[in-house]
């Protein structure tokens, strides 16, 4: 463990001094300096890609907009038309669906424990800060949520991939003996943490070193897949991101095709050259010609591909969403209006099973998350005992039309599988607190349809 705080400090001594400002190729590089992003080998090389993963996906994407083989920088900047389409994020949201709505949590265990871990759900919004992990895991391959003691409550906040270093354990792959966290901004900042020792640095400096009682380091990670021959793993991104920018310099070329050699032009044949040229829908023009020479008004069409154009931006785009396993009809690309239900479920199931993968994956998740908070508990309350965190997922909300949505409901109910006031709070999620106030608010319903002589007030059921 000594021998990785060590090796944890060097790195973080190394990044600090100077700062390593994750700086990405600038506007208007080449093709080949963009790509070169994904072969370069080294801690650096991993930071710097997983900061272009996420510029790409937070929208950053005109500065990756390649130039044209004879192009300068200066022609680059000048370019009037520049297009771009952040299709890694929309499909990177499309697949973190799984905190999308409220997720349910049972807390049990010691009394203490319990309670502490409430009032840790409380004060952060968990599910949020999930839904950003699970973004961030699948586009960079992983990505971590930290913990922090501050002003006598437990925070939480996700951290990225390109703000991270590890040590890990040469056993256990998935398993951290040592982060390097680096503050945002300059890359001046870093802290290292081990499960026993604590070290901030600032400029190449050890500003200072301490021990500390938690047992564990700060963070609980997330892979986006289980890592075989080393901490680090692939994300979403890597795949998504240089077919992101392969759409958007073909977007800008149609942009450009359609702008220059898009339109008609107009091409007058043999004027009277004594008479000025104007061009108005008030005056005609007049030609004075002999013999067989030809005169008139054409308007020339140039053979521009855009139709071509069009066909590969749909084809690159179906391309990408095959190979991420997400349907069409998920993002309405071509999507037939008539398609039936059944056929709609057959179409979402590589979604629905990513779904399934992803449950079983941040149900250790959340559990590590609670482990956390109790070791930050005791180090800094003296809170002991221990709680287990119980997560129930809400089911996917499936392709259903109305009727068909009505049948299922009536059918749950007359079953007992679900009450009235369920389905209230279930379309109505922010009117009732609890599902005691979504049963108040139905019984008083049935009150107020019973004095107006309504049958309704029949279907309450009988204790």
């Amino acid at each position: 463990m000594h021998d990785a705080y060590q090796l944890a400090l060097s790195i973080a001594l190394e990044q600090t001094s100077p700062p390593r400002v994750l700086i990405p190729p600038g506007p208007g590089a080449t093709a080949a300096e963009f790509y070169a992003l994904f072969t370069d080998q080294g801690e650096g090389a991993r930071r710097l890609l997983a900061r272009v993963l996420w510029d790409f996906y937070r929208g950053e994407q005109l500065r990756y907009l390649p130039r044209h083989a004879a192009e300068s920088h200066a022609e680059f900047a000048r370019r009037p038309h520049r297009h771009t389409l952040n299709l890694t994020r929309v499909l990177v949201d499309v697949l973190s669906q799984l905190y999308r709505r409220p997720v349910k949590r049972a807390i049990t265990g010691d009394h203490r424990a319990a309670e502490r871990i409430r009032r840790v759900l409380a004060r952060n919004p968990l599910d949020l800060l999930l839904l950003n992990l699970d973004r961030l895991a699948r586009l960079q391959g992983v990505a971590a949520l930290g913990a922090s003691w501050q002003d006598g409550e437990i925070r939480l906040w996700p951290w990225p991939a390109h703000r991270l270093c590890v040590v890990p354990d040469p056993h256990w792959p998935a398993a951290p003996l040592a982060v390097v966290a680096f503050a945002a901004g300059d890359g001046g900042v870093a802290q290292v943490w081990t499960p026993d020792r604590h070290a901030l640095v600032s400029q190449g400096r050890v500003a200072r070193e301490a021990d500390h009682g938690l047992g564990r380091v700060p963070f609980a990670f997330v892979h986006d897949r289980s890592p075989v021959d080393g901490f680090w793993v692939e994300g979403r991104g890597v795949s998504i991101v240089p077919a992101n920018a392969e759409f958007n310099a073909k977007l800008t070329e149609l942009a450009q095709t359609a702008s220059l050699q898009g339109f008609g032009v107009m091409e007058i044949v043999n004027p009277d050259p004594a008479q000025p040229l104007v061009l108005s829908p008030a005056r005609a023009i007049q030609f004075r010609v002999s013999g067989d020479q030809p005169f008139g008004v054409n308007f020339k069409a140039p053979n521009a591909p855009i139709g071509d154009l069009i066909a590969d931006l749909e084809f690159c785009l179906r391309a990408l969403l095959k190979s991420q396993r997400i349907p069409e009809s998920v993002l309405s690309v071509h999507a037939s209006s008539d398609a039936s239900g059944v056929s709609i479920l057959a179409q979402q199931t590589p979604v629905l099973e990513d779904r399934v993968e992803r449950q079983q994956l941040f149900r250790a998740v959340e559990a590590d998350v609670a482990d956390l908070c109790l070791a930050l508990a005791r180090e800094h309350e003296g809170t002991g005992g221990r709680a287990e965190l119980r997560v129930n997922y809400p089911e996917p909300e499936l392709e259903q039309s109305a009727h068909e949505r009505l049948a299922a409901d009536e059918w749950r109910l007359r079953h007992g599988l679900v009450t009235p006031w369920q389905l209230m709070r279930r379309d109505d999620p922010d009117g009732f607190a609890t599902d005691e106030e979504a049963r108040a608010a139905w019984q008083a319903n049935l009150q107020a349809m019973r004095q107006a002589g309504s049958p309704a007030a029949d279907l309450e059921p009988k204790a």
